[in-house]
């Protein structure tokens, strides 16, 4: 059974100017730690001996971390990495990086997620889903001013590189996002995994056209997005799917399927 998202994918959204791999200042402090924390020799010693800058020991002795070791050490004690994939935390994260794909956004600068969220189906779902992973919410303005968005209220920048990890597009999704998540596609992803993510995309960004039997989804994307979208809604839904060159369109059978007719 996968475990997901990995520590290394987390630490790989860490920018270490020292080191080509976060993995690598990870493993640097965590031998620190456990060879020469407790030592009674100097930083410029114990610097010479890592072949480490003697500044970056010091800091060390000072009790600083690695942003990335801080990170992963908070993501782990929240239970936001290495989760099984048929677990409740991580069945609320797939849902929580499909309110990203549909509606949300991951801000470049600062990591932080938020959620667009005009079905109120949709809010309550992600809202009971961020306190389950004891992260909570608050609503805020967008940046336009336009609509409320839901935001993450413990461990923001935390838990958006964990959903970047998860493969959530961060920035412009039309620029950034060139196909669902791949953790979909995995060979022990559940069913439930890949109807919850289709349930909360149609809810949030479907569009019923009762009079023509469909439901439209706009996607102002790459073809190659809006072909993958439309090959995982046809393996998850048992009603015919059409891409076009704008928009996707679904029976509205979709919405009985998926429990969102009512």
């Amino acid at each position: 059974m996968d475990r997901l998202p990995t520590v290394e994918a987390f630490a790989s959204t860490y920018n270490t100017p020292s080191y080509a791999d976060p993995m690598e200042s990870v493993a640097d402090y965590r031998r620190y730690q456990r060879e020469w924390a407790t030592s009674e020799l100097g930083s410029a010693a114990i610097s010479t001996r890592m072949e480490l800058p003697r500044g970056r020991i010091r800091s060390w002795e000072d009790g600083s971390k690695p942003d990335v070791v801080n990170g992963i050490e908070t993501a782990l004690e929240h239970g936001w990495l290495e989760q099984p994939v048929d677990s409740e935390a991580f069945t609320a994260l797939n849902r929580l990086v499909a309110g990203v794909y549909s509606g949300g956004s991951i801000s470049t600068a600062t990591f932080e997620p938020s959620f667009s969220t005009p079905d109120e189906w949709v809010d309550r779902r992600l809202r009971a889903d961020l306190n389950r992973l004891n992260a909570e919410s608050w609503v805020a303005e967008s940046n336009s001013g336009n609509v409320e968005e839901l935001r993450v209220a413990t461990d923001a920048t935390v838990l958006g590189r964990v959903l970047v990890a998860l493969d959530a597009p961060q920035g412009p999704k039309a620029e950034s996002a060139r196909q669902p998540p791949t953790y979909l596609y995995g060979e022990t992803t559940t069913t439930t995994l890949r109807e919850d993510f289709v349930r909360i995309y149609m809810a949030n960004r479907g569009v019923r056209v009762a009079e023509k039997g469909f439901i439209q989804i706009q996607e102002q994307r790459s073809n190659r997005y809006r072909n993958a979208l439309a090959a995982l809604l046809d393996d998850v839904l048992d009603v015919n799917v059409r891409c076009g060159e704008r928009a996707l369109r679904v029976d509205e059978a979709a919405l009985d399927e998926l429990k969102l007719s009512s």
